[in-house]
């Protein structure tokens, strides 16, 4: 009754399709936990680490205890073992013939041929000796370390054999060694390298050229390092066409030897150029100080876009190429002294590359090698030791963009400065604000007051040494007349109160001329043709009303103006407001000459309530936009205000105006 209710409850479900659903569900679930743990490795190292993780729970396995290491060194030490391998029944002799070999062998059985002449038993002969070379462990499994070492010992075995085998054998091993091959195909083998080491290279699977790789790189057959390293160049240039994965593997290992061996053999050029793209040659040139023709590729990796500059045509670019390098060069010995390189900024740096390890692929032991030194294969790619571990670092791109953005627009700021263009644009160090977060080197460097000077100085120089024709800034207009002006000199009113009286009795006569003493007679007969003209008798009241004691009065007025002649000039005022003391010279006459209406004017403009503001003062906005604008032509020979708002270049001076008005 127990057993059916189970079979009720699991519905109607055997042991084995519970076990399955079980084993599928624990699968799944360790899928999931392996790809959130690899999530940023490789695939194939994310299939691995799950197939390993799912042969670890079949109930068949049982793992291996590894040996100490004091044994694995013993067997490594002890003579190998000389097994006798019978070509008919495909064993070694020491094998029962009623058991199957653990681990089967890995070429196919071939039968000995009949009528075979002196060269095929020689070859047959020198075959069957070089396997019993192979090192194995006593588990009978052939681990990586003993496959060298096996490649190695049969590799000096066969080094100076030759062969003319009459026919070509394919082979698809992926990675030979001389135990996996058949007779056929090893034969085949030393007939293409006997050919080979002549100078010719004839057509042939991608198995034998690797098999002879590896014989190069572990200095079998060879006279030298030199030897070797000219003999593998060789090979990479005449089967790099016919070889699938020459181009994939053979430059670095060719570069791995190079670094492995004290090898006095010039690198090819070819191997020490950058094969990866234009930035990577670019890196390597200026890695070299080189910083011509280089606009191009900064524009394109910059924070400032120049191709919507209107400064910028076809006439101003080899100008703009021209002053791009000289401030380039200039920046270049500004950061170097202080621990920054300029490479590294506009370009990226070498970095270690985790990936790599020495000769990867293939079958090569690094005992039989000079030893690992560090060298430079180009300025983007160098062995070097970190940690007392040999390393490979590879240039990795990434541009400081803010950093190449402020530098192309103080550059071009710079050039329409000195060229006289009608706007003018400023670099805001704000634009670096993302490359120097958490690099207190650069942030320290660019932050210094002398940096700001750096690219203007050099573009200047380009310009005296270019023979660019630098305008001269033009003479400020004439002040207005109802400007406050600060005069240069006090001026002193000195008033002669003697000389008063002769004025007043020389105004009396005057006036008694022009009176007439005849009034009757001027109503009477009004004499219209005079040369005379009627004068009114009002000229009269107006010396009668002129009293000594009013008169003595005025005169006393003036009087009291005129300071002694010996007294001091009141001192001079500063002009302007004190507030504006910390802008730029250009930016406080600006403030200066500005209203409080205009600043308040521009304080809304920046909120976007400007006609707001104008409607509740009956005042026009493109009136204040001119009055603005022709300040700011007066004093930033530039206009501030364009398309009815605040022009970018210029928003953050302008903030620091209205900050400094309020005080």
């Amino acid at each position: 009754m127990g057993d059916f209710k189970k079979y009720i409850e699991t519905g109607g479900k055997t042991l084995e399709e519970i076990k399955k659903a079980i084993n599928d569900l624990v699968n799944k679930a360790v899928d999931e936990v392996v790809d959130d743990v690899t999530e940023f490795m490789p695939k194939d190292t994310r299939k691995k680490i799950k197939q390993m993780v799912k042969d670890s729970r079949k109930p068949e396995y049982s793992a291996q205890k590894i040996p100490p290491k004091s044994e694995q060194n013993a067997a490594k030490e002890a003579p190998c073992k000389q097994r006798n391998f019978n070509y008919v029944t495909g064993r070694f002799a020491d094998e029962p013939a009623q058991l199957d070999h653990p681990n089967p062998i890995a070429y196919p059985h071939e039968a000995i041929p009949e009528n075979m002449n002196a060269q095929d038993e020689y070859m047959l002969n020198k075959i069957r000796e070089m396997r019993s070379l192979e090192e194995i462990t006593h588990n009978s499994y052939i681990v990586k370390q003993c496959a060298q070492i096996t490649l190695v010992r049969q590799g000096e075995f066969m080094a100076d054999v030759e062969d003319d085998f009459g026919r070509r054998v394919f082979c698809a091993i992926p990675h030979p060694i001389y135990a996996a091959m058949s007779n056929s195909q090893l034969r085949t083998y030393f007939s293409w390298r006997t050919d080979v080491r002549r100078g010719v290279y004839g057509e042939v699977e991608q198995p034998y050229v690797l098999l002879y790789c590896y014989e190069l790189m572990n200095r079998i057959g060879v006279t030298s390092a030199n030897d070797a390293f000219e003999r593998l160049v060789a090979v990479w240039e005449n089967c790099r066409v016919s070889v699938k994965f020459a181009e994939q593997y053979i430059p670095r290992w060719i570069k791995d030897f190079y670094a492995f061996n004290n090898v006095t053999v010039p690198l090819p050029k070819c191997f020490s150029e950058a094969h990866t793209g234009d930035e990577y040659r670019i890196a390597a040139r200026i890695e070299a100080g080189d910083y011509s023709g280089l606009l191009e590729f900064l524009a394109k990796n910059s924070a400032y876009d120049i191709s919507d500059s209107i400064f910028i045509d076809d006439k101003t670019r080899p100008m703009m190429e021209g002053a791009v390098e000289a401030a380039l060069g200039a920046v270049s010995e500004y950061l170097s002294p202080r621990g920054v390189e300029l490479s590294s900024l506009i370009c990226g740096k070498l970095k270690k590359d985790f990936s790599w390890e020495p000769f990867f692929n293939a079958i090569v032991d690094l005992e039989r090698l000079d030893g690992f030194r560090e060298v430079e294969i180009s300025p983007v790619e160098r062995y070097s030791i970190k940690r007392g571990e040999p390393v490979l670092e590879r240039f990795e791109f990434s541009v400081s963009r803010g950093f190449v953005g402020y530098v192309l627009k103080s550059v071009e700021a710079q050039l329409r400065r000195l060229t006289g263009f009608s706007r003018k644009i400023i670099p805001n160090i704000k634009m670096m604000e993302g490359d120097i977060k958490n690099r207190e080197k650069l942030e320290a460097a660019v932050c210094a007051p002398e940096f700001a000077e750096v690219i203007p100085n050099a573009v200047k120089r380009y310009c005296q040494k270019a023979g660019i024709a630098v305008v001269q800034k033009a003479p400020k207009k004439a002040p207005k007349p109802w400007d406050e002006q600060a005069p240069a000199e006090p001026v002193v009113v000195n008033i002669d109160v003697s000389k008063l009286e002769k004025i007043r009795e020389l105004a009396d006569e005057n006036a008694r001329k022009l009176i007439v003493e005849e009034l009757e007679y001027h109503e009477e007969e009004p004499q219209t043709n005079s040369e005379e003209p009627a004068v009114s008798h009002d000229y009269e009241d107006i010396a009668d009303q002129i009293g000594d004691d009013e008169f003595s009065e005025s005169v006393a007025e003036y009087a009291e103006l005129s300071p002694p002649e010996d007294e001091n000039p009141a001192p001079e005022q500063s002009a302007g407001n004190p507030n504006y003391e910390n802008l730029e010279p250009e930016w406080r006459e600006f403030a200066n000459n500005l209203t409080p209406e205009n600043i308040l004017f521009l304080q809304n403009m920046l909120g976007g309530t400007e006609k707001e503001f104008c409607r509740e003062r009956d005042i026009m906005p493109q009136t204040m936009i001119e009055e603005i604008n022709g300040e700011a032509l007066l004093a930033l020979d530039d206009v501030i205000i364009e398309g009815g708002a605040v022009l970018e270049d210029y928003a953050e001076q302008v903030n620091r105006v209205i900050e400094a008005f309020k005080g």
